[in-house]
């Protein structure tokens, strides 16, 4: 059954990943109202050239309003004592703001109907990775969010909200990460005579032409690796440098670290204010 968006969106903080919401809704096939509230003049000057979106630096939700909380969390604790009183205990809210837990939003703005998000930059071109979780009081929101994610790529719901520490690092992290090692190919390319243009163009395919691969197999990653190698050629070759410089036990540790910081910004910011949910 399809969900339909809520009427309005209202996306508090367009930053890199509140406008990339705001554009993949915007570009679906049947885009509600999104209203981007910045308090940046300069950044409210960038945004009012995007089609369709209405710019502001007035909170003002409706109850009807699905709001999205995209600003930084170290700004979240201020936000909320300004603004707690326009939120009520039915209010719509979808946080996609690291290390805030969904229960820490719901006391620090006096509502229940709750779902934090890791969603990612490549949703700004319908390619996104959104997991989520909702708080277990939350019922209305639910479809809403769910609709919302799926018109800027794919979603994944789990019900521990630790895991979605572990999402930030793959999914939240994962466009730097994979951006970083793309970087790389093309430097590669560009150092052999490539020009800037062909290096890209070859490794930007070659990236998404194997993760389409990935996808569509019903086989292992590692097993797809495999199938490349032949005895002595010249994958093997390559592999058996990334071995040598224990590659997968280096890309485990970053994505620890990731997930461990989203742990500690969660640990950092516990202390949001906190109103009576009557």
């Amino acid at each position: 059954m399809t969900v339909a968006l809520p009427g309005r969106v209202v996306v508090v903080g367009c930053g890199h990943m509140g406008l990339a919401i705001a554009q993949g809704l915007l570009r679906s096939d049947a885009p509600p109202a999104v209203v981007a509230v910045e308090r940046d003049p300069a950044r409210r000057d960038v945004l009012r050239d995007v089609p369709g979106l209405t710019v502001t630096d007035v909170f003002a939700p409706t109850a009807a309003d699905l709001v999205v909380l995209a600003v930084p969390p170290q700004d979240f604790e201020a936000f909320a004592v300004e603004h707690a009183s326009a939120f009520d205990r039915a209010q719509p809210t979808m946080s996609v703001m690291a290390g805030i837990t969904a229960a820490g939003v719901g006391q620090a703005l006096g509502t229940v109907e709750v779902v934090r998000v890791i969603p990612n930059t490549p949703s700004e071109v319908f390619g996104g990775m959104s997991v989520w979780y909702a708080l277990p009081t939350a019922s209305a929101v639910l479809e809403p969010a769910e609709a919302l994610l799926l018109t800027i790529g794919k979603a994944l719901r789990v019900h521990r909200e630790e895991q979605v520490d572990d999402a930030t690092a793959i999914c939240g992290g994962g466009p730097a990460f994979v951006s970083y090692i793309v970087d790389a190919f093309c430097r590669f390319g560009e150092a052999r005579g490539f020009s800037a243009h062909e290096s890209r163009f070859m490794a930007a395919q070659v990236f998404s032409g194997s993760a389409a691969l990935i996808a569509d197999s019903a086989k292992p990653p590692m097993q797809l690796c495999r199938e490349v190698m032949t005895a002595g050629g010249t994958t093997e070759r390559g592999i058996a440098v990334f071995e040598a410089a224990e590659l997968t036990a280096t890309v485990s540790r970053a994505l620890e670290a990731s997930a461990g910081r989203s742990r500690e910004l969660a640990g950092a910011l516990a202390g949001a204010p906190a109103r009576e949910q009557g």
